[in-house]
């Protein structure tokens, strides 16, 4: 995949979820706190519909390109057009270089 920073052109906002422990030692979520917003390439590039026994689960992947930074965490979240995506896997340098980080992220889509 090539990318070039002209193609970088829309905001994304990531951000970290805020855990305490409770009084039996489960972590719950008090919050967000903002990591960064920055200009991104977002790509869907899949769409898993699961209808299973218990459920049915619409789920929509996205790999998303933005600078470099040392910073992200496959725990924080990613606002994108009223959006909420949740990272799949870790993020990676692409090429092995420091210039683009990619970040795979599914959207889950709850029917309404």
């Amino acid at each position: 995949m090539y990318v070039s920073l002209s193609e970088l052109r829309q905001r994304i906002k990531i951000l970290r979820p805020i855990a305490e422990e409770d009084a039996v030692g489960n972590l719950i979520e008090q919050g967000r706190s903002e990591v960064a917003t920055v200009w991104a390439k977002v790509l869907p590039y899949a769409a898993k519909i699961s209808d299973g026994y218990a459920e049915k689960v619409d789920e929509v992947s996205y790999r998303i390109v933005i600078r470099y930074r040392e910073d992200i965490e496959v725990t924080d979240i990613i606002e994108w057009r009223d959006k909420t995506l949740i990272m799949s896997a870790p993020p990676y340098p692409m090429d092995g270089g420091r210039k683009y980080l990619v970040m795979e992220a599914k959207e889950l889509v709850e029917d309404g």
